[in-house]
């Protein structure tokens, strides 16, 4: 896909309006069995209680109706993963929030393995926490992928048993983590093939960074004795540092050892996350230049939903309404770039002092689930639309008029069925910053966008265009007037979203 920048016509639209009569809605059409395993959202108690902006497409886009969600059961397989995580640490409780994770649609899940937790006598481990989680997760359709951290006190050298924690060192410590290891793939092997290893190693380079890449190799190995095919994943180091994940590699290309790894896990924290894409693709282009074998992933990434959170991007006037969108470019993004990719997390998680407010579920006092937030039913409408019968193409072309593209993300895919999909945002701003809505005129070749739809993400509300804002030139598709703003919005051919439009009435 090549874009053209062209003419475009500017139409400043801001409606402020209740959402939570629309989020019921399509939380409603959420369908599939079990009392346990309710639709999420479909009380009215979940529903975000506060005002809204609704993306106002304008004259033109007809409403339709909302996109409606697919449970994890039903979704072959795509590109979607959620954070699970602190559950090692008792932050999060998956009895509390566990019901949320099948509707959701994502088909994979981070956890973490809780060494300490696990092992509170030495050569004793308890599996009880995990048995609830592992085996629940994989029969809502989605498989846990394990990180493979932290330590454990109760062993001299044992490292840390939280974030930026020291790693494992000295013998004994050493051969008790392979133990654990070992124990865990023997017991857990049926469920998990994906193995991180540790969670943001920190320490700088150098020495640091080789001292990880020789727990990469113990811990691969050990693994890859029981499972031969798992996929191994490492770290970029802190968060993402692209001269740390150098080190390691240099290190395990003079061992020998490049075989066992499969991806780089890299955490790209920005506040606007369409900022570190570039990053991104040059530890792909690092990673390429050690083995071709090696891919990346991003494996945690996720924005607040209120002032007042910590730890990464927390310092902004952050809504609900905010990390929807900023979910939205994040996850849609990384799939135009073809990286598997994690939204960090399912679940509001409340440390020792404070809470960590990044979760698409709000928590009360007790860690039990408050309400669903927008960001929640964003991603729905992303893993209901974007599945694995979507592939992103670059056989086609978009002209924009005279915008500037660089100020637009802009990616184009095609259905089995030989639907077009188009994606796209304004990319320029934190989310929220500037929520003005911009028209702009699309010129489409070489996708079939017969019957064009508009699907606001965010809210999941779906317009059709009248024919007066739809024309051709030849064998492209001319369509004005279509609305982009600080979100992503998709434009695409009805027969992709046939069946999972969820109609309503007048709106």
């Amino acid at each position: 896909m090549r874009i053209h920048p062209g003419k475009w016509l500017h139409d400043l639209v801001q409606n402020r309006m209740l959402m939570c009569a629309s989020l019921c809605l399509l939380a409603a059409a959420a369908a599939y069995s079990g009392d346990a395993e309710k639709a999420a959202g479909t009380n009215a108690g979940d529903c975000v209680k506060e005002e809204t902006a609704l993306l106002d497409a304008g004259d033109g886009w007809n409403y339709l109706g909302q996109i409606a969600p697919r449970h994890a059961r039903d979704i072959k397989a795509s590109n979607w993963s959620v954070g699970a995580e602190t559950m090692d640490r008792d932050f999060t409780v998956y009895a509390n929030w566990r019901k949320y994770l099948g509707p959701l649609g994502v088909k994979k899940a981070r956890i973490q393995s809780g060494w300490a937790k696990t092992e509170k006598t030495p050569g004793e481990y308890d599996w009880a926490w995990l048995d609830e989680i592992i085996p629940d997760m994989t029969r809502q359709g989605v498989e846990p992928w394990v990180c493979i951290c932290y330590g454990n006190p109760i062993y001299p050298g044992g490292g840390g048993t939280g974030l930026g924690g020291k790693l494992i060192e000295g013998e004994t410590a050493v051969a008790a983590w392979e133990r654990y290891i070992t124990a865990f793939v023997k017991r857990y092997g049926q469920h998990v093939d994906e193995w991180e290893i540790w969670n943001e190693p920190r320490g700088g380079r150098g020495e640091a960074a080789v001292h990880y890449a020789d727990l990469v190799i113990l811990a691969a190995e050990t693994i890859r004795k029981l499972q031969p095919e798992a996929e191994i994943l490492i770290a970029a180091g802190g968060s993402f540092d692209i001269g740390y994940a150098e080190d390691v590699l240099k290190h395990l290309k003079e061992k020998g050892k490049l075989h066992l790894v499969n991806r780089i896990i890299y955490h790209p924290y920005a506040y606007n996350p369409d900022s570190r894409q570039d990053s991104a693709m040059k530890l792909r282009a690092l990673a390429k230049s050690y083995a071709d074998h090696i891919d990346i992933r991003q494996g945690e990434n996720g924005a607040p939903s209120k002032p007042g959170s910590f730890g990464a991007i927390a310092k902004h006037d952050w809504t609900e309404l905010r990390q929807a969108k900023w979910a939205t470019r994040r996850l849609l993004g990384d799939l135009g770039h073809d990286v598997p990719t994690s939204y960090f997390a399912i679940c509001d998680m409340a440390y020792p002092t404070r809470v960590n407010y990044k979760g698409l579920l709000a928590i009360d006092e007790n860690k039990a689930v408050e309400h669903v937030k927008e960001a929640y039913h964003a991603v729905q409408h992303i893993t209901a639309i974007f599945d694995n019968t979507l592939s992103r193409v670059d056989d086609c072309e978009v002209k924009m008029g005279d915008a500037n593209a660089e100020n637009y993300s802009i990616f184009t895919y095609r259905s089995k069925s030989d639907g077009g999909v188009v994606t796209g945002w304004r990319n320029t701003d934190r989310p929220g910053d500037n929520p003005a809505v911009e028209k702009i005129d699309l010129t489409i070749s070489g996708l079939k966008l017969e019957q064009p739809v508009l699907v606001d993400l965010v809210s999941g509300r779906v317009y059709a265009a009248e024919s007066k804002l739809v024309g051709r030139t030849g064998e492209a598709i001319c369509i004005r007037d279509v609305p982009v703003y600080d979100a992503v919005v998709v434009l695409a051919d009805r027969s992709v979203i046939a069946k999972l439009l969820q109609k309503a009435g007048k709106q």
